[in-house]
């Protein structure tokens, strides 16, 4: 006797591996980060194959600190208030950073 449970339970199994997969196996990491408070505060650590960040602060005090680990890493980090701290580490075969700040 065949039911629509027997039936789904293999297209279950087939979503919770996938679920379980996805985040092993993430090829391409992609992150924009905009903060315009007063205190501004960012960690951002990306592990695949191609990695980008983005991030813009505009505060008082605005921190940064991005780790990048991949075969191609992208940072672009622009920061403009009274007290600004950056911290990049990236380590790939393609590593790109570029820091702007202002005022």
């Amino acid at each position: 006797m065949n039911s629509a449970t027997s039936k789904l339970l293999p297209l279950a199994f087939a979503a919770i591996l996938a679920t379980l997969g996805s985040p092993v196996s993430a090829q391409m990491n992609m992150n924009t980060t905009i903060q315009e408070g007063r205190t501004n505060t960012n960690d951002t650590y990306q592990r695949g194959k191609v990695n980008d960040n983005a991030t813009y602060q505009e505060g008082l005090d605005n921190a940064n600190r991005t780790r990048q680990r991949g075969g191609e890493n992208w940072n672009q980090t622009g920061q403009f208030g009274k007290t600004n701290y950056n911290e990049t580490d990236q380590r790939g075969f393609s590593n790109r950073s570029k820091l702007t700040r202002g005022r």
